[in-house]
């Protein structure tokens, strides 16, 4: 089986460029996937994990510019030649009226190019949902409007990285349900044994800041926590990139720092991975208060760390979390800071929520995930119906 892939590569990756090296990788390991082709932009190639380059199986396409014809018949050539195309990328980033892969798009929507190959990757529908926390949404979503009134049905398969993004897909473009897939992914850590010793009463969150990620509320939340035991040296550790100016968080966080003499909160910005882990295994409790997520690999990390995890009860995070953690109201600050509370002040419950931490961690696996994958190229490459 000949597999094409088209996938954003930027530079500093986040958790879906990481997700999509990895289920190409797992992709390769299969004995009847022969080759596979990865298509990357100029300002990308550099890129691509070299780690995945030397994969015998796997070939680069440059694509200076997709403007150039000769790209786009190179484009073609790899789509008739493979079995199976998967987009990795979002729809409005990947196909863009001002590029030569819109006219891609027309030559398999009136049937010039065969269509019964092509698989859709979805994350999430952020820019329905949570519009403010963009920073160009207006585009995206006309992109994204674009796609759904001429080229929604194209794909032959829909891939969705968990039932809740499948229900926005079901939402907002309604598609039928046989044509998507839900494949979790897995953790970038692997998990650890249960933890038995806690006492740092170290909060910890990890994610970029952002309206839609409601670090608002968790600073406002813990002003209660620390204003319910002043001496008992709680301290919150905010991981993640000021994604952009957000007055309100900046004025807040000044008025409780103001207010409230000793309280400790620290924005530590980007880390490493190696940083993080270690926070993950030193926090008394991991707190991911998102207002919605497609999936949320944080929170997947964090219990194969044996960290206990307070999150939100929307979107994806309950299919993540299970039974494991508690689920909060992501508006209701007091509720979110009773919660922090509860964890903190009883050891053998973050005991307890740390063995069951680890074992819904181990229910996710890229291995789990690449296999449920290929299982989708096959039957993309075979014509059948999805199983």
């Amino acid at each position: 089986m000949k597999i094409s892939v088209l996938a954003p590569f930027p530079k500093y990756k986040d958790g879906i460029p990481r997700a999509i090296e990895e289920l190409i990788s797992k992709l390769c390991e299969a004995d009847d996937v022969e080759s596979v082709s990865v298509i990357a932009a100029k300002k990308e190639k550099d890129f691509v994990s070299p780690s995945l380059l030397r994969n015998k199986k796997v070939s680069l396409f440059v694509v200076r510019s997709f403007l150039v014809p000769w790209t786009l018949l190179r484009t073609i050539k790899l789509y008739k030649t493979s079995d199976v195309l998967i987009l990795f990328g979002f729809p409005c980033y990947t196909f863009d009226p001002s590029s030569l892969l819109f006219f891609f798009q027309l030559l398999v929507k009136f049937g010039i190019l065969p269509t019964a190959k092509w698989v859709q990757m979805l994350y999430d529908f952020v820019f329905y949902t949570c519009p403010e926390d963009q920073d160009v949404a207006l585009k995206e979503t006309t992109l994204y409007k674009v796609w759904k009134k001429y080229f929604v049905y194209i794909p032959v398969r829909y891939v969705a990285i968990s039932e809740s993004t499948k229900k926005e897909a079901m939402r907002y473009w309604g598609p039928g349900t046989a044509e998507i897939t839900v494949i979790h992914l897995g953790s970038f850590v692997t998990p650890k044994s249960p933890r038995t010793h806690f006492g740092s009463k170290k909060i910890l969150t990890v994610s970029d800041i952002s309206p839609r990620k409601n670090q608002l509320r968790l600073i406002q939340a813990f002003e209660l926590v620390h204003r319910a035991n002043p001496s008992s040296n709680a301290e919150l550790t905010i991981v993640g990139y000021l994604r952009k100016d957000i007055p309100e968080f900046e004025s807040t966080l000044h008025d409780i720092r103001r207010r409230n003499k000793g309280i400790n909160i620290k924005l530590a910005g980007y880390l490493a991975d190696s940083e993080v882990l270690s926070l993950y295994e030193e926090a008394d409790v991991f707190v991911y208060p998102s207002l919605y997520e497609g999936f949320g690999l944080p929170v997947l990390e964090a219990m194969a760390c044996g960290c206990p995890v307070i999150a939100s009860n929307v979107s994806s995070l309950p299919e993540v979390v299970g039974e494991a953690g508690l689920l909060v109201d992501p508006y209701d600050v007091k509720a979110l800071a009773q919660a922090m509370l509860t964890v903190l002040e009883d050891d053998e419950l973050k005991r307890e929520m740390s063995r069951k931490g680890i074992a819904q961690a181990q229910k996710f696996s890229w291995e789990k995930a690449g296999a449920e994958l290929l299982a989708v190229c096959r039957e993309v490459a075979e014509g059948g119906e999805p199983t």
